[in-house]
């Protein structure tokens, strides 16, 4: 659905002439306003990618856009880049014209690296339009990637290849002392031509095919873990191995002399007392006589525990295996196969499979490992159909199914009938989960099922049509869009229980003495928990709704002018059951007083509790998103474009569950300890109470007391499907040198609206109340109704109180009734400012050279960093401003940079038969010093802004902020020069910064991100390739990629906490080491 203009010069010859008409399409965009640029794969195959895990084994086509004007990336990753200021991970993914959405959660470059990753082999148009695209384009307010697989040709052509990383060709990292184990293959070949049988091959119809395969392995970790498992003698019982580190022995106490103290005065946990273990004769501390023990339900796990490598009751046992990676063994395959109709149709299909996994290694025996076993079945299968009605009307459908199949379970699950069934469980499909203190190995620490029960099937069904009708000077296009997709989530997992074993059920209290492998042996549990999960899954929904119109008027041979309109609505998720429970804060809660904020259940189907539609946001119908475009030949090799347009995003997936809430429908029932620790919460023989209500449990005050953690519980704010949009506006000047050099330099503003954040949570207190000071941790008892001047809530609201303290400031919440601040999954309250001048050049390849540089010089002001908006929350980057105070929260992006420069190439020596120098050579000669070709990529990038924080910060969490110090005026925060740089030495001095002793009922008055930033970061990549030519159609290739060539080192990562005393020192380890890749390829 591209269209590129030619401009053809035709020269008059006589009638016993030939003319010879050579004329490459021009680089130059003549037509649209559209900022976009491309790399052949073939080009992008001979520049050094690097073979990783993390895009499933592949050397990423994605990979390219870190090279191209607009695209800031502060670690050259693809997966975490901004484009034109868009949010990381934004953006749309075309393949073979098909949407690469991802139910699950995916999207952008992740879904183009990661979820559906493509390699070089596979594609044959790697591109990306980057700002003022067509209405055709859209559901993302970011850029459009698109990918087109190869297809078979007349002749066939092919190849095989491997690449290989070793750890002995690596640099070491900085600062460590051995290189890890790094073993790893990608393997694979492809082969596409004519199907030249009967039925597929004829005068006026054609068939073609194109096969591909690749593989991944890898092998990391040369050292196994050294882990606790219990001694051969503490299994008997016997525990005089059980030692602090100075060799003192550590006494283990017998629960069932629990006694008071002192006997005049009840039990408690400051008056008790218990006697020592001492054996069967009394006089051998820390042995339990073995008829204590002997019918202990610990033997059956203890069966299947190896014998320790070491003497020693910790760290004595070497584990039997590394764990690895689900994606350390990795299968893609991709077939496509074309057909041609006549000279009217043309339908192509296409099939992308991915295998990664499973995961079969561990460390300890199958029957108790606590590694899982995982795998993931991508599947992308396309079908295109272009007919002619006539040579002025073209339509093209296509239809598509993605899904980012994933199974993921216990490795240990199979084995269920192997270990004792605890009563009170809710299923005994698996083993229960056991889990020890003081560092001892955990036997099934997933508390899943088996992989193959569960799973994570995320399927979508799009389908698109475009009409194309060409009318005098307009081009029309219009065309429609729908997408059903769903994101279905098994549960299993927590059903058959989860005990916790500690130390302090056989210790006493305020002196160190217990131990865990103690309290098993004598079925002490210190924690418990089982899941109810009856209705087993739940399925997200999703639909998609999509109209466009676009003409591009050739106004006069110079101008062109572009017009277009684009309608999308994007429905929220829904439960196809309406097995789906959320937070709305405007209906009564019954259980509290009658006040706004209640547990709503979706659909009808559940009584009174139900809200009385299948989602909680009103449904947004106005996605209307004009653009115009205007582009001007000045002269034949000269072009300017401007253009502006409004681009709306699509409604995100917001989690695993596809953003479904199950509160009520599942549960799950915790049991602790007593007695200060001492006593056990079960004894795990006789199980777990069962006095307690089961699901489903439809009550709008069920989560009362509680929170909303936005997994099972969730809050998705009613307004929030008023989807994100973005305004870009461009202007840009084309020239064309020569037919294959040209330049580019361009000015690119975005503004966004309503774009995910984290922001604006809804249950918190404002900071002028932090003017009560250590009254707001004050708490109600039972039966008061007034504290501090505040009056309780409700009655009944301290007893209700289960999940946080009933204090004074829990008191003061809008919705006192619930614990957190009820933070939106779907909250979309962000804004960002992008503004940039852009620049490339580029020398298309020919003459054995292709250059591309490109120069971004930016400013990105935003509050919302990221289409996954919790990861936003976990650096403490974002939702440290409270909501009455938003307008601090604008900043300079976390990931803002401000300069980046890229440059690549791919050059032929010039050495060898044919070429400038030794034209003549001989194959000696020439098999030595012909056929090399040298490519490099080199990236250089600015420095990314500091944020800084106070952990010392007295303010109650209800308030949700962070304590924010400012900088002193006048002061200079560096303690030394960052272009001198000494990693071990602090790079920031406290003494600039407000004390941390003032954050007490206070907040700070910092900026959520300063302007203040890192060190700079550059790159050199470089690949050096040697062809031998075997006939005039096979060759044999064998290169060498050495990543970061110079091995430079940068660190990023620095502690930012005024109150750690590492404040100021690097935080985390230095930039990658050099890392060498060798391969070899065979073309034909």
């Amino acid at each position: 659905n591209e269209k590129a203009r030619i401009d053809v010069k035709l020269e008059l010859g006589a009638e016993t002439q030939t003319v010879e008409v050579i004329e490459n399409a021009s680089a130059l965009n003549y037509e649209t306003a559209e900022q976009s640029a491309g790399i052949s794969p073939d080009t992008v195959n001979e520049l050094p990618l690097i073979i990783t895990s993390g895009s499933g084994g592949l050397r990423s086509a994605a990979s390219f856009i870190t090279l191209l004007p607009g695209v800031t990336s502060p670690t050259g990753d693809v997966v975490g880049a901004h484009i034109n200021g868009g949010p990381r991970y934004a953006g749309e993914v075309l393949l073979n014209g098909i949407s690469g959405l991802n139910p699950s959660g995916g999207n952008g470059t992740y879904s183009a690296a990661f979820d559906f990753g493509q390699s070089p082999e596979m594609v044959s148009e790697l591109k990306i339009i980057s700002a003022n695209y067509e209405p055709q384009y859209g559901s993302t307010g970011g850029s459009i990637f698109v990918m087109e697989t190869r297809a078979g040709t007349n002749d066939f052509h092919g190849n095989g290849f491997w690449y290989h990383r070793n750890d002995a060709l690596n640099a070491r990292q900085w600062n460590v002392d051995e290189r890890p184990r790094d073993l790893e293959h990608d393997f694979g070949g492809s082969i596409g031509g004519p199907v030249k049988l009967p039925g597929a091959w004829s005068s006026r119809n054609k068939t073609y095919f194109f096969f591909n395969f690749e593989g991944f392995r890898q092998k990391g970790g040369a050292t196994r873990n050294i882990l606790s498992i219990p001694s051969l003698q503490e299994r008997q019982g016997d525990f005089r191995d059980w030692t602090d580190a100075d060799g003192n022995l550590i006494p283990i106490y017998d629960p069932a002399t629990t006694r008071p103290k002192d006997p005049a005065k009840p039990l408690s946990a400051d008056n008790v007392t218990r006697d020592q273990f001492m054996g069967c004769d009394g006089r051998t501390p820390n042995v339990i006589c073995p008829d204590r023990i002997q019918n202990s339900l610990a033997q059956a796990w203890f069966k299947y525990l190896p014998q320790p490598s070491y003497p020693g009751a910790l760290n004595n046992f070497i584990a039997l295996d590394v764990p690895t990676n689900f994606y350390s063994h990795t299968n893609h395959f991709n077939i496509r196969v074309d057909e041609y109709l006549g000279d009217k149709d043309h339908l192509f299909v296409t099939v992308y499979h991915r295998h990664a996994g499973p995961t079969t290694s561990t460390e300890l025996p199958k029957e108790i490992s606590n590694q899982t076993r995982v795998y993931k079945q991508p599947w992308v299968d396309r079908l295109n159909w272009d007919h002619t009605f006539s040579p002025v009307l073209l339509n093209h459908f296509a239809a598509g199914y993605n899904d980012d199949y994933y199974n993921g379970g216990s490795l240990a699950a199979p084995y269920a009938d192997l270990f004792p069934k605890i009563p009170g469980a809710s299923r005994y499909a698996y083993p229960p989960t056991l889990t020890f203190s003081d560092g001892f190995q955990s036997f099934k620490n997933d508390n899943r099922g088996t992989a193959e029960t569960n799973k994570w099937p995320a399927p979508a069904l799009l389908f698109n049509d475009l009409l194309t009708w060409v009318k005098g000077k307009h081009t029309f296009k219009m065309g429609a869009e729908y997408r059903t997709s769903a994101n279905t989530y098994v549960f299993e997992r927590g059903e058959a229980g989860s005990f916790g074993f500690a130390g302090s059920q056989t210790g006493l209290l305020n002196i160190n003495s217990g131990s865990p492998i103690a309290s098993f042996l004598l079925e002490q549990v210190d924690n418990a928990s089982v899941d109810w999960r009856p209705f087993g899954l739940t399925s997200a929904r999703f639909q998609d709704y999509i109209v466009h119109f676009g003409d591009t008027w050739k106004v006069t041979p110079k101008l062109s002018l572009n017009l277009g309109i684009r309608w999308e609505m994007h429905p929220p998720s829904h439960e196809v059951h309406d097995l789906f429970s959320f937070f709305d804060p405007y209906d009564p809660n019954p259980g509290a007083g009658g006040r706004p904020g209640r547990l709503a259940f979706a659909g009808t189907r559940w009584g009174d509790a139900s809200i009385g539609r299948r989602y909680p946001e009103q449904l947004f119908k106005k996605g209307f998103s004009p653009r115009v475009g205007i582009a001007y030949a000045l002269n034949p090799k000269t072009v300017v474009r401007t253009g502006y347009g409004i681009f709306y995003d699509a409604a995100i997936t917001p989690n695993w569950q596809g953003g479904i809430g199950v509160t009520g429908f599942n549960l799950s029932e915790s049991f602790g300890n007593g007695l200060g620790g001492l006593s056990p919460a079960i004894i795990l023989s006789q199980g777990l109470p069962t006095d307690y209500q089961k699901p489903p449990i439809i009550d709008p005050a069920y989560n009362n007391g509680q929170s909303f953690d936005n997994f099972n519980s969730v809050y998705r704010p009613f307004d929030s499907n008023r989807l994100p949009y973005t305004q870009q506006w461009n202007l840009s000047i084309e020239r064309e040198f020569t037919t294959n050099f040209y330049i580019n330099a361009a000015y690119v503003g975005t503004k966004g609206t309503r774009l995910y954040s984290r922001t604006a949570p809804l249950n918190v207190l404002d900071p002028k109340l932090l003017s009560m000071g250590n009254a707001l941790y004050d708490e109600f008892q039972p039966g008061q109704t007034e504290l501090d001047g505040v009056q309780i809530p409700y009655a009944g609201w301290v007893e209700q109180m289960t999940g946080c303290a009933p204090s004074v400031a829990q008191a003061l919440l809008p919705y006192p009734q619930y614990c957190g601040n009820l933070q939106g999954l779907t909250e979309n309250a962000g804004n960002s400012t992008f503004h940039s001048l852009q620049f490339k050049a580029e020398k298309r390849f020919s003459n054995g050279f292709w250059f591309l540089g490109s120069y971004t010089l930016a400013k990105n002001m935003t509050d919302a960093d990221s289409l996954q908006p919790d990861e936003l929350l976990y650096d403490s980057s974002h939702g440290v401003i409270s909501p009455f105070e938003r307008r601090r929260n604008k900043a300079l992006s976390i990931e803002d940079v401000p300069q980046t420069l890229a440059l690549s190439l791919v050059y032929d020596l010039p050495f060898g038969r044919g070429k400038r120098w030794l034209s003549k050579s001989n194959g000696v000669v020439d098999g030595v010093l012909g056929g090399w070709r040298f490519s490099t990529i080199f990236r250089a990038t600015g420095g990314t802004p500091f944020f800084f924080r106070s952990s010392q910060c007295n303010v109650p969490g209800q308030f949700s902020v962070g304590c924010i110090p400012a900088i002193l005026p006048g002061a200079n925060p560096f303690a030394q020069d960052k272009s001198n740089f000494d990693p071990n030495k602090p790079l920031f001095t406290t003494s600039a910064f407000e004390p941390v002793d003032r954050f007490n009922f206070y907040d700070g008055v910092g900026p959520r991100v300063t302007d203040l930033r890192g060190l700079g970061y550059h790159d050199q990549d470089v690949s050096l390739t040697k062809s031998f030519r075997i006939t005039e159609t096979v060759a044999f290739h064998i290169r060498g990629d050495f990543f970061n060539f110079w091995n430079w080192h940068f660190f990023r990562t620095f502690d930012t906490d005024i109150a750690s005393t590492n404040f100021g020192m690097i935080s985390g380890g230095a930039t990658a080491p050099r890392y060498v890749q060798i391969g070899a390829k065979i073309t034909f």
